[in-house]
C-alpha cells in the first residue's frame, strides 16, 4: 500500500514537535549555547518487514537530564576542570580577584564539588509536554486523515485494476 499521505502527515507532525520543543526549551531558560535546540530533529523511519513507519525525534543526551532533572553528585572525586572553565567563559562569569585566571577559578569550583558534592538540579520538562501538545493540537487528526486518504486511494486503485468504475 502506498503511504504517501501518511508520510507527509508524519513529517509535518515531526516538524511541529521539533518547533514546540524548541519553544518550550527556550521558555524554560534551558538553553545556554543553543546546541540542544539545534540538535532537535525528526525523522520518519521505515520499519523492516513491512511493519510500518515510526516518527523518531532525537536530540543531545542532556535533553533527557533537563526533562527529568539532573542527578546529584556525591562528594568524592573531583570533576573535570575544562567543562567548568568553558562554562565560566561562556556565561561571562567574572573571576573573583583572588583567582588569576578562569582556569584557577574552575579548579576551585571543581575542588569544592569534590568536597561537598552538588544537589540534584530541578526538572525543566519540555519533551513530553511538546509531544502531547502537538498530538492534541495537530498530530492525531493529521495522521488519521493521511492514513484514511491512503486507504481510500488504495481501495480505488484496487477497484480500477479489477475493471470496476468509480464515480
Amino acid at each position: 500500500m502506498n503511504t504517501e499521505n501518511l508520510d507527509k502527515a508524519l513529517v509535518e507532525f515531526g516538524t511541529h514537535i521539533v518547533d514546540e520543543m524548541r519553544v518550550q526549551e527556550a521558555e524554560n531558560n534551558s538553553g545556554g549555547t543553543g546546541n540542544l535546540s539545534r540538535s532537535i530533529v525528526s525523522n520518519v523511519i521505515t520499519l523492516p518487514n513491512n511493519q510500518g513507519e515510526k516518527l523518531e525525534i532525537s536530540l543531545l543526551w542532556y535533553g533527557e537530564l533537563l526533562e527529568d532533572g539532573g542527578p546529584a553528585r556525591k562528594a568524592g572525586r573531583m570533576p573535570p576542570i575544562a567543562p567548568i572553565e568553558n562554562w565560566i567563559k561562556r556565561k561571562n562569569i567574572s573571576v573573583p580577584s583572588k583567582f588569576k585566571t578562569p582556569k584557577s577559578f574552575a579548579f576551585a569550583i571543581a575542588k569544592g564539588i569534590s568536597k561537598r558534592g552538588v544537589k540534584k538540579y530541578p526538572k525543566k520538562p519540555f519533551i513530553v509536554n511538546s509531544i502531547n501538545n502537538e498530538a492534541t493540537n495537530f498530530g492525531t487528526q493529521a495522521i488519521t486523515d493521511g492514513a484514511e486518504l491512503d486507504i481510500i486511494e488504495d481501495i480505488n486503485k484496487q477497484f480500477i485494476q479489477s475493471g470496476a468504475t468509480i464515480s
